[in-house]
């Protein structure tokens, strides 16, 4: 007894006979007898003290006075790695180990008596199994099941080794019950629900956004040696407590007609509910479309897609499996990308999920969104602040959120500001929180509208094939299941603008899109099929994806045919709500006229202006495409079939990649999606040609890190030829002569032209610097490396290296003349590329290829290369320079503001070649600018001068789409190639306007903002027409009135 108390004249008595029984959220209808470990997922403990009421009655009887009375728990230790959870053990074994939580217990009064036992004990469906259940599952309901809050949770650790719960007031008032022995049978029959507090633990937070270690809800808690702990002093008197009489066994066992409320959908209903899930979405669909979905879903790779796989005894148990794989997961789980999938589950199948299978659901999101804090409490999460806030206040809530502040609020890759904003507003949507979907809807405006989608002609994704999927996946999220018109509409217009980029560089005969890359992989470029490839498969009335009959996890030349961050199984499901695209657009997809022509002004995040330039263009057999100043890893991409035919495998494609690289030179590997090459490309491309010119990296440590601590024996403008075919039918000559073998060694200015079946090259060498060279141009058999993402190890067919530096003997790099290498050295190319409809033959080609001119002269003062190209009619004139502002970091190719510096002129035919000031995006089917007239295909779009307009207009089909892309009120009026015009009467805020000719229809999206009622227009108005056309406002069929010789359509 504490000296304490014995100095007051008190008495320290215990209660040490108890009982315990575990229930687990994961097995519903099994007694668990005894079991002293709890978590704050699945498992809680039920403690009672058999003999707690006569006890403390028979001393009350004797004359003492209780003063304290307490419940006890001694600490037992936790769990490093918890068993039927999932658990990244590699991540977190060593912080769980070498710093021990300091979590907490949290006990509640339970109001239902129980007894432990095997048969007929508590579960989390029944206090007495199959007899008497919860009124809801777990004992969570406040009225019949257990009490509310009446303790606050109290510390258990290895610091902390015993927890004191103090529970006097619920033995000496009346706030269980107003009769005294029944609040002491309450200990007795029914005694306390116990579980552990922490979800998760923002004290394992590491310096990152992902959040590996922190999942910790699921690691028990373990204590022992429970008790009751009665401090009592003394008095003259007794008190008489009067015990109401006890449930005995036989009652208990006694069925009272309740029914469980976690239960689980039989087979016959389980397919029910999958074909109610799915038939509002496959309703009224085209055949094709269906036959799209059907083949990717067939695919699957996915962990949303097999929920619609109920049938059978084989799909009930594989049903049930997922069951337990989501149960599994403990909340603030980082998932990745694969989050989508985990929100689509919901969105579409949520009717497949029992009630503690949502519960739990919500319970994730809860942990994640934090939705009782405003926005105002939280940190970026890769702040100091986020990660040392755990050791300032101990709190494990932590205040930063991946979902939340940081990615809401400030510019980081485009996919993490996309997924954020998903998480918040589709998350928060699911749980009702007003704080979080108002994050995300900040996010979704301010980050994925405003920055990425139109900050400039392009985005930073394109062509990333793996990011830029993963940035798809989410905008079609918020299209389909966004929680306000607004959300859903700004969801439309990024899916629009995103598959506008794609459909633009989608090379129908070659099945791939034709697109310089930045953070990419050869894999990507080459054969892999991520979700941008399956969403365009879905759009298309003839398909376009290779490979439907092989495994999601299949390779070709050991490279994955499909990718995993969108499987095609998510296309598929993410198919069915919307389609990717209107109807019509399947028409450039599946028959794209050529040629087809991309030109866009790049930023990148608003630094550079003026603006860097991409181009795209694709002919019959063909494409070429590039971005003029990028240092990724693809800045220039060529591509072409050899048959005149669809390609429907790598073997019937050939590609050329263009690189500036030391040593090797290994044009596959990559970390991370990135090259790290020696140096960067410049490029001016016109059509199918491009003047390429490449030299070092001019910062020194950048050039440097490259080649880390190997020597250099060779530094070089590299050509890769990627060729997979088998055996390989192509041709190569120098001048004019056929090359009979390889390795083959040429001299400076020799002429390369390659026919390759329909499609030919031709690779005109730009002068070289020589830094020390034996040879000046070498075609060899290339050099495999390891290609992301599983490291096989795959090689171009044949390499073009010209030479700034070629030794037998590599040397130290710093031993170079390293101010000449940075800031003098210069080589490159030019490429022409063409194919049999464009030329007619090989000899044609050849005969124009002879009759083109090129020239380049060095100017060592101004220590730039001037290029003149003659081909055909078209003279291309560029200017490049070796001297020029470039900082050591990943975020720009060079210092902006120096990109006029790198490239001081470039002209086609004397004139500036690419768009001019407000024109950010053209393309042969959509333009996008700030002039306020914007004209495509014979639509036209008129809107406010400074504005952002965007339009897209079918050259087939005379269908177009007319936005104003951006919630800001702005004039507006469009009209279709076949004279129908469509004007809005006032202001419009965010919208989109598509109108199909051949039906006469017109589909109208449109939404407001707070505060911009008032100023915004009341009618469209529409002319052109004979007859009244079919209109729909927001999804539904509008009211069309003749206003005169034309329509009108009100917006309230």
């Amino acid at each position: 007894m504490p000296s304490s108390v014995q100095a007051r004249g008190e008495e320290l008595l215990e209660v040490t006979d108890s009982e315990t029984a575990t229930i687990d959220g994961r097995d519903w209808d099994t007694p668990i007898v005894g079991g002293r470990t709890v978590d704050a997922v699945h498992r809680s403990v039920l403690l009672r003290f058999p003999d707690a009421a006569d006890t403390i009655a028979i001393l009350l009887r004797k004359g003492k006075l209780l003063i304290k009375a307490e419940l006890s728990l001694q600490y037992d230790g936790y769990e490093i790695v918890p068993s039927g959870y999932t658990c990244r053990e590699n991540l977190g074994r060593k912080l769980w180990t070498e710093d021990p939580p300091t979590w907490h217990v949290h006990a509640w009064p339970l109001r239902r008596p129980w007894i432990a036992d095997k048969a007929t004990g508590p579960t989390f469906n029944a206090s007495v199994n199959g007899r008497r259940y919860w009124t809801r599952y777990g004992a969570t309901d406040l009225e019949r099941d257990r009490h509310a809050d009446l303790m606050a949770p109290q510390e258990l650790s290895v610091t902390a080794r015993e927890a004191r719960f103090d529970i006097t007031r619920l033995l000496a008032t009346d706030v269980l019950t107003r009769e005294a022995g029944a609040r002491l049978l309450m200990l007795e029959q029914c005694g306390f629900l116990l579980r552990k507090v922490e979800t998760y633990d923002s004290r394992y937070r590491q310096a990152d956004a992902y959040e590996w270690a922190m999942p910790t809800g699921g690691h028990g808690l373990s204590f022992t040696n429970p008790r009751l702990l009665l401090t009592c002093r003394p008095i003259t008197g007794t008190v008489a407590v009067t015990m109401p009489a006890r449930l005995d066994r036989k009652a208990l066992l006694t069925a009272d007609g309740s029914r469980p409320t976690a239960v689980m959908f039989t087979p016959q209903g389980i397919v029910e509910r999958a074909t109610r899930a799915l038939a509002p979405d496959l309703k009224g669909r085209a055949d094709w479309q269906l036959a799209r979905i059907g083949e990717l879903h067939k695919v699957g790779g996915d962990q949303v897609s097999n929920w619609s796989n109920v049938a059978g005894d084989d799909g009930y148990k594989a049903y049930q499996k997922r069951l337990r794989e989501v149960l599994a997961m403990p909340p603030r789980y980082w998932l990745g990308w694969e989050i989508a999938e985990q929100l689509l589950v919901w969105y579409v199948f949520r009717d497949l999920l029992p009630a503690p299978v949502q519960d739990h659901v919500k319970n994730y999101w809860r942990a994640w969104l934090q939705p009782d804090l405003e926005t105002s409490a939280f940190l970026h999460p890769q702040s100091r602040d986020a990660i040392d806030y755990w050791r300032r206040n101990h709190d494990w809530r932590g205040r930063a959120s991946f979902f939340r502040d940081g990615y809401n609020f400030a510019v980081s890759t485009q996919n993490f500001n996309h997924t954020a904003a998903m998480g918040a507003l589709l998350g928060g949507a699911m749980i009702d929180g007003a704080w979080p979907m108002a994050d995300g809807r900040h996010g979704l405006e301010t980050l994925p509208l405003r920055f990425w989608a139109f900050l400039d002609g392009t985005t930073q994704e394109m062509l990333d094939h793996y990011y830029l999927s993963i940035t798809l996946s989410a905008q079609k999220m918020f299209a389909d299941y966004a929680p306000a018109p607004i959300d859903r509409l700004m969801g439309r217009i990024l899916v629009d603008r995103t598959m506008e980029m794609l459909v633009s560089v989608h090379h129908p005969k070659l099945r791939r899109f034709v697109s310089s890359s930045g953070r990419a992989r050869i894999s990507g470029v080459l054969v892999e099929q991520d979700g941008v490839y399956g969403a365009i498969h879905a759009s298309s009335r003839k398909g376009t994806a290779n490979y439907l009959d092989k495994p999601a996890n299949a390779t070709a030349e050991g490279m994955p045919v499909w990718g995993y961050d969108f499987p095609p199984g998510r296309a598929a499901i993410q198919s069915l709500h919307s389609p990717w695209t209107p109807d019509w657009v399947a028409g450039l997809i599946d028959d794209k006229p050529v040629p087809f022509e991309e030109t866009s002004a790049e930023t990148i995040r608003g630094n550079f202006k003026p603006p860097l330039w991409r181009r795209a263009w694709l002919g019959a057999w063909h494409g070429l495409a590039s971005t003029d100043i990028r240092d990724r890893t693809v800045d220039v991409l060529g591509q072409w079939v050899r048959e005149p035919k669809v390609a429907t495998s790598l073997n019937d494609l050939g590609t050329v990649t263009v690189r500036y690289a030391a040593n090797g030179p290994d044009l596959t590997t990559t970390r991370d999606g990135m090259p790290g090459a020696a140096g960067l490309t410049l490029t001016y491309q016109s059509r199918n040609r491009a003047i390429i010119f490449a030299k070092p990296h001019t910062n020194r440590d950048k050039f440097l890190a490259t080649l880390g601590e190997q020597g250099v024996s060779r530094l070089a403008t590299v050509v890769g030829l990627w060729n997979f075919s088998q055996p390989r039918t192509w041709a190569l000559y120098a001048d004019g002569k056929k090359i009979e073998s390889f390795p083959h060694r040429l001299k400076a200015g020799q002429r390369i032209l390659i026919r390759d079946g329909v499609s030919y090259l031709a690779i005109l060498p730009l002068p070289a610097s020589d830094l020390g060279r034996d040879v000046e141009i070498e075609i060899a058999a290339g050099i495999a490396g390891k290609a992301e993402p599983n490291g096989a190890m795959v090689a171009p067919a044949l390499t073009i290296s010209m030479f700034n530096l070629r030794r037998d003997q590599p040397i130290a790099p710093k031993s170079l003349d390293l101010r000449a290498v940075t800031t003098r050295t210069y080589g490159g190319l030019v490429l022409e590329m063409g194919d049999a409809q464009q030329h007619g033959s090989f000899e044609a080609f050849v005969r124009h290829i002879d009759t083109a001119e090129l020239t380049a002269t060095w100017n060592e003062g101004k220590r730039q290369l001037d290029v003149a190209y003659r081909s055909g009619g078209d003279l291309l004139e560029a200017g490049f320079t070796t001297d020029f502002g470039q900082s050591n970091n990943g975020h720009f190719p060079i210092d902006p503001g120096a990109q006029e510096r790198a490239i001081p002129y470039r002209r086609l035919n004397g004139a500036w070649p690419y768009l001019p000031a407000g024109l950010e995006r053209d393309t042969s089917w959509a333009q996008q600018g700030t002039t306020g007239r914007l004209a495509k295909a014979g639509a036209v779009l008129v809107t406010e001068s400074g504005r952002k307009a965007y339009l897209i207009a079918d050259p087939v089909s005379g269908a177009v789409v007319g936005y104003n892309p951006l919630p800001d009120l702005q004039a507006f009026s469009l009209t279709a190639r076949d004279g129908v015009n469509l004007k809005a009467d006032g202001k419009v805020g965010l919208l989109r306007v598509e109108y199909r000719p051949w039906e006469k229809v017109c589909d109208i999206s449109h939404a407001l903002k707070p505060g911009q009622e008032e100023y915004a227009a009341r009618f469209f108005t529409i002319s052109g027409l004979a007859e009244a056309p079919r209109v729909t406002l927001n999804g539904r069929p509008a009211d069309v009135r003749v206003a005169g010789q034309a329509f009108q359509i009100s917006l309230a």
